[in-house]
């Protein structure tokens, strides 16, 4: 057996000899005799040869032909007609060393080269077995793989057939340099998962240098991920090219940031709506001159004008295309939101976009140039766990977020729309920016020094926030920035006048108006919700000690 083994049942062996001709079925005829040669072959001995290379002189010209002398058949006279043994041009004649031949005929043949043919299911997994990819468990589950993913499908021969999909996958993987279709990554991962399960290394030996090959080649491919594009569109038509798949739904729509001629709104048909299991007309925005076409969000879009010079459009300050506002209706129900075209698709990774393909709206982005972009750097990065959440056995976590009042410490079970968590901390307006800084982080801050030791615990982990400060805003004791846990620095707390919101008690958030500063209380009881205004003046400026304002709004900056 090898060192292949299975496990699966034995070989099937004859109950009981039976005259083939008897059986009148010539289908079971068929198959008894296969079995009973079957198991006579097994019980017989190897077949014996040798393999001949014959090397032939005319002239100047050498001629080799490779092929099989069969000294004893054995089995192979029993299982006939089902196997054959050759190699090369077949079987040869004995002939001795320097003996003469006269040829019959001298041809000269014109041909091609011809693509591959097609392989079987037998032969894909003979190919796998050969280069070690898979075990009896999980080749099945490969080629099942293949096919669910529209690589290849199966012809009507049982042959596997490439998809137009596939093709371009690979030609686009090639043109990275990696050649992810051959199976050398994967059969240097399974050798090695091999050596450890034959103890010759350890676990630790292989996985660092395989997950740093693979990830050398996942980033490689991220940062190439056009060339895949490029493929793509070799095989495809693109998103809105023909009027046979979509309706113009708007000629002139909106910019394109490449040309900066203007782009088509679409409407894809009923046919592709359906392959993308949405029960709402899918919109896209299609530029002739780049064919290039963009999918929109659900809602009802329009272009966003500059609020400050008159007919001009307010443009994506990274990639120039016109931004769009989606408003309500068209299966949208939210308050709306601005979004650019070709970021929603392509986030920008530098300004808040992940590595996967995501939705990426304009409060999602972190271009600080940008007056719509209101993401901020950390804003996934959970805190601490929401008490009121933890209260009424949900899961909530606080998170950092910015909005046109300015920073807060929410909960990520917030509505806008009601009936959410509401717990909220306001954070000071003397920031100028806040982040929560993660552990992959560069620079001099450890992680020891982004957890608060005093209020983690084992069951949660409590995180630092950075506050970086307008000149002149805070006392002159403050350094320009400062980063610390706002449940626990009482000082920090009180000096700058944090608030930390407790169930049924007052929250306060102070606002900087200007002219002067006011108060915002929030009480809630019992499910009702009282704000209230009053002027505070118990703020004070440790500039001029004149109270009514700060610093920053100090009458001796001006």
């Amino acid at each position: 057996m090898g060192q292949n083994d299975d496990n699966a049942h034995p070989p099937i062996t004859p109950a009981k000899a039976v005259n083939p001709e008897t059986i009148t079925d010539p289908t079971q005829r068929g198959v008894y005799s296969l079995v009973v040669k079957h198991y006579l072959a097994c019980c017989s001995r190897d077949a014996i040869g040798k393999e001949t290379v014959l090397t032939i002189r005319i002239s100047s010209e050498e001629f080799t032909a490779k092929g099989l002398m069969i000294l004893e058949r054995n089995w192979l006279e029993i299982y006939a007609p089902w196997e054959r043994w050759s190699t090369g041009q077949g079987l040869l004649p004995k002939v001795q060393i320097g003996s003469r031949i006269r040829p019959s005929s001298l041809l000269m043949k014109d041909g091609r080269t011809t693509a591959p043919q097609p392989i079987s299911e037998v032969e894909l997994i003979a190919l796998m077995d050969r280069n070690g990819i898979g075990t009896d468990a999980t080749i099945a589950q490969h080629i099942t793989t293949i096919q669910d993913r529209s690589y290849a499908i199966k012809d009507t021969g049982q042959k596997f057939l490439p998809t137009k999909l596939g093709i371009a996958l690979v030609e686009g993987y090639n043109s990275m340099g990696y050649q992810l279709n051959k199976p050398d990554l994967r059969r240097e991962m399974e050798a090695e998962c091999n050596a450890v399960a034959l103890g010759r290394k350890t676990r630790e030996q292989i996985m660092g240098p395989m997950l740093a090959k693979m990830l050398e080649c996942f980033n490689r491919v991220n940062e190439e991920a056009n060339k895949l594009d490029i493929a793509i569109a070799r095989h495809f038509h693109r998103l809105g090219a023909t009027n046979e798949n979509s309706t113009i739904l708007r000629r002139d729509f909106s910019v394109c940031g490449s040309c900066g001629r203007l782009m088509a709104l679409k409407q894809l048909n009923s046919q592709q709506n359906d392959a993308n299991n949405s029960h709402q007309p899918k919109k896209i925005l299609r530029c002739d001159s780049c064919s290039v076409g963009l999918a929109l969000p659900k809602g009802v879009p329009n272009p966003m004008m500059n609020p400050r010079v008159r007919d001009e459009h307010f443009a994506c300050p990274i990639c120039q295309y016109q931004v769009i506002k989606i408003t309500e209706g068209d299966g949208y129900s939210g308050n709306g939101y601005h979004f650019c075209p070709k970021c929603f698709s392509e986030a920008p990774r530098e300004y808040g976009g992940s590595a996967t393909p995501s939705d990426f709206r304009c409060f999602n982005c972190t271009f600080s140039a940008c007056s719509l972009a209101t993401g901020i750097k950390g804003g996934d990065i959970e805190v601490f766990p929401c008490p009121f959440c933890q209260q009424i056995n949900k899961t909530g976590k606080i998170t950092l977020r910015k909005n046109s009042r300015g920073y807060t410490l929410s909960c990520s079970n917030y509505s806008s729309q009601g009936g959410g968590c509401d717990y909220t901390i306001w954070l000071p307006k003397e920031a100028s920016s806040i982040s929560i800084p993660d552990d992959t982080q560069n620079g001099n801050i450890n992680l020891h020094d982004k957890i608060c030791e005093s209020c983690s615990d084992d069951n949660k982990t409590v995180r630092k926030v950075k506050f970086r400060w307008k000149p002149g805003s805070v006392p002159p004791h403050f350094d320009r920035e400062y980063l610390g846990c706002v449940l626990c620095d009482q000082i920090f707390k009180s000096e700058i006048r944090i608030s930390i919101p407790q169930l049924n008690q007052v929250r306060i958030r102070r606002t900087n108006g200007g002219r002067g500063t006011t108060n915002r209380r929030t009480h809630r009881a019992n499910g009702r919700v009282d704000v209230t205004n009053r002027n505070n003046a118990g703020i004070s400026c440790f500039r001029c000690g004149r109270s009514g304002h700060y610093a920053s709004a100090c009458p001796s900056n001006q």
